[in-house]
């Protein structure tokens, strides 16, 4: 039997009720696998935003929130009490039943001790929650930890809005080539549009913003550029995700002659294949997108030939935290001899976190150049990331 599940009220209780509620404990491996199977789960995320949960029978149950599927399992443990785990986490919730009423239940999360009553309407099997979403989650709401391990797969149709700060320190053969820093800015949206095969399209633009980048000048010495706009990078690709983990995709990457300043950019159009390869579990994803550019021709001097393979890892630490990074090594196959590799090594922490019911990823990175130009290039870069959840109304 499936049974339609109604909040009343959460968390606490105001004012007195309306007769004397006798809570006596539900227990036995029958009643409590009853109570959840093949039954739906709805909570309130965020205003205008909801997860629905579907529980079965088997003791497998899938989350669907922000765009994104969750899978989760529980199951009764000790005959009275129902607990669910999801990713690296769990927790479980007893069930209590008022004497007075046996249509009226209370079920208590013995983590946290929260409380919520609710009712046995009908058999359409549907929990409607006004719980707010938080980091520990909950039977329809996602918590930190699987927002965090979600985020970090570039498949997963999940919106993010993401916002890169940059503060890059530079050296090189050139005089005062050490003595140079730049700040930048990078607006990069994840536009993700979910098949019915679970697969999914996404389109990101990553649109730079320079703001006092040394650019050498002829006859020695260094140019201040103002605040510009740099060339807008972009891929549009296909991936999936399989049973097994692995993460699959393929498409085009390429660069826009949006520089606003010509030092800044090349001036030339850029389009070449993408190939995306990882494995992501309940340890974390690590991920390798591999493209290169050649460029379709512009007023601009010179030429796109440009290999790229962009290394992302998050292994998961608990709680949202990541031990996480994404510096990306490059190829320049036009590059005088010697000068053709530059090569990040990345390493960076992250923090996902639930916000008012909204999810928000936060990332501190650093990377060291190890290979790079001799004459002037990066040789330190700190990026701070802040990347806010955002629902993706097509994919509803």
């Amino acid at each position: 039997m499936r049974y339609a599940l109604t909040i009343l009220l959460a968390s606490a209780f105001p004012g007195p009720a309306a007769y004397a509620q006798d809570w006596q404990p539900v227990t036995g491996s029958a009643a409590l696998s009853e109570l959840v199977s093949n039954t739906q789960l709805e909570g309130t995320l965020k205003d205008g935003v909801t997860g629905v949960a579907r529980y079965y029978a088997d003791g497998t149950a899938v989350l669907e929130a922000w765009g994104g599927s969750f899978e989760r399992n529980w199951r009764i443990e000790d005959n009275d009490r129902i607990c669910v785990v999801a990713g690296n986490e769990s927790w479980c919730t007893k069930i209590e039943q008022d004497a007075s009423n046996p249509d009226q239940y209370r079920a208590t999360r013995l983590d946290t001790g929260e409380q919520v009553e609710f009712s046995l309407t009908g058999q359409s099997g549907s929990l409607a929650s006004t719980a707010p979403a938080d980091n520990v989650g909950g039977p329809a709401q996602p918590s930190a930890e699987e927002l965090a391990l979600k985020l970090s797969n570039p498949t997963a149709p999940v919106m993010t809005v993401g916002n890169n700060f940059d503060f890059v320190m530079f050296d090189g053969d050139l005089d005062g080539a050490s003595n140079e820093t730049s700040f930048r800015y990078t607006f990069q949206t994840v536009f993700p549009f979910k098949r019915d095969d679970g697969s999914s399209v996404f389109f990101r633009p990553a649109i730079p913003i320079f703001f006092g980048e040394p650019v050498p000048r002829v006859g020695g010495g260094f140019d201040s550029v103002g605040t510009d706009l740099g060339d807008i990078g972009f891929d549009l690709s296909y991936g999936k995700t399989t049973s097994t983990g692995m993460i699959l995709g393929a498409g085009v990457a390429g660069t826009l002659p949006t520089a606003t300043d010509d030092r800044l950019g090349k001036n030339l159009w850029g389009l070449g294949p993408e190939l995306l390869v990882g494995k992501i579990g309940k340890w974390g994803a690590v991920v390798g997108v591999l493209s290169h550019q050649w460029d379709l021709g512009g007023s601009g001097d010179g030429s796109i030939n440009i290999t790229s393979l962009n290394y992302v890892y998050a292994f998961q630490l608990g709680g949202g935290w990541q031990l996480s990074s994404a510096p990306a090594i490059t190829y320049n196959h036009d590059a005088k001899d010697g000068q053709e590799w530059t090569v990040p090594l990345g390493v960076g922490i992250a923090r996902t976190m639930v916000l008012k019911g909204r999810p928000w990823k936060f990332q501190v990175q650093y990377w060291n150049y190890v290979e790079r130009g001799d004459a002037f290039a990066p040789e330190h870069q700190f990026r701070f990331s802040i990347s806010p959840v955002v629902s993706a109304p097509w994919n509803e």
